[in-house]
């Protein structure tokens, strides 16, 4: 540790903190979350028939095989989604990514509110546990 000087350290950890930033705030923007195919296994040659494939995230569901390919829906969280998938398999999955929504948001809000008080920390010398 007595290799790195406080202004370096500073800087490291002001780098570290806007990565991380950025990494949760393009998790929470992304519909790439979950990508999920159901198909049916056939017995003669034991290929696959894809039924519908589909990415969805947080906000939005998109397919891309299947009967509905090229559509993509908005997630309804008060409201019965307008989807008709194969299995109930699926829509539980989709009902947990929905459940799960507020975990990323509440993450994305204390990672932003922790950059800025560290920044103020390391701006404002005479705060420095802000920068802790």
């Amino acid at each position: 540790m007595s290799h790195c000087s406080s202004r370096a350290l500073t800087l490291l950890s002001s780098v570290f903190g806007a990565c991380g930033l950025l990494l949760v705030g393009i998790a929470v923007s992304t519909d790439y979350w979950l990508y999920m195919e159901e198909g049916t296994v056939l017995p003669q040659n034991q290929t696959t028939e894809v039924k519908m494939a589909l990415h969805a995230g947080l906000w939005r569901v998109c397919f891309f095989a299947g009967r509905e390919k090229g559509r993509c829906v908005a997630s309804e969280y008060f409201l019965e989604p307008e989807i008709n998938l194969v299995t109930e398999n699926t829509e539980n999955i989709l009902k947990t990514v929905r459940t799960a929504t507020p975990f990323p948001m509440v993450s994305l809000f204390l990672v932003f509110t922790a950059f800025v008080i560290s920044n103020i920390g390391h701006i404002r010398p005479q705060r420095t546990i802000l920068a802790f």
